[in-house]
């Protein structure tokens, strides 16, 4: 029991020297470029900027997944992990075709859920009818973590039956 507590207690600190490198590695990062910045642009110029250009030391990882049935096809964004507190703005759209399409430019936007704030553990989703018609159907999600700038992902382009049913990755 004693060996468990030990190697338990060794594990964290570990995981915990681990995650301190990373801060520290970014946080000398962050500095070097603040410094090279400096060089280059007046104090009035870094001043004004100063607000939008601080970023905290922090890492998200969001996922995002489609999926049907009963009539309905729906998608969902879960915010898996986060490091260190942070606002996570997610918009989550779900779009549908009655043929391919590459693109959800090209298709019809069915549905569309926001949060400003996509707390650890917590999901996001967007859910429609198939209306008793198979289509092709795409989850996409726009995000953004803190003063970050705006990333994407979608889930490509699926094919689901009437019911809701998958069919297909096309």
């Amino acid at each position: 029991m004693k060996k468990i507590k030990t190697l338990t207690v060794a594990v964290l600190l570990a995981v915990f020297a681990a995650f301190s490198v990373l801060a520290i590695t970014s946080l000398n990062a962050n500095t070097a470029s603040a410094e090279t910045t400096a060089e280059t642009e007046t104090a009035e110029q870094i001043a004004q900027k100063a607000d939008s250009e601080i970023e905290p030391i922090l890492w998200t990882s969001l996922s995002l997944a489609i999926d049907g049935g009963d009539g309905k096809v729906w998608a969902t964004v879960k915010n898996e992990f986060t490091l260190f507190p942070s606002t996570v703005w997610v918009i989550l759209e779900l779009y549908s075709s009655d043929t391919y399409q590459e693109s959800h430019l090209n298709m019809t936007l069915v549905g569309r859920e926001s949060t400003l704030d996509l707390d650890m553990g917590h999901t996001l989703t967007i859910t429609a009818s198939t209306g008793g018609v198979q289509k092709y159907w795409q989850g996409r999600m726009r995000y953004k973590i803190d003063n970050d700038e705006w990333k994407e992902g979608n889930t490509g382009t699926l094919l689901y039956d009437a019911d809701g049913n998958f069919l297909n990755i096309v």
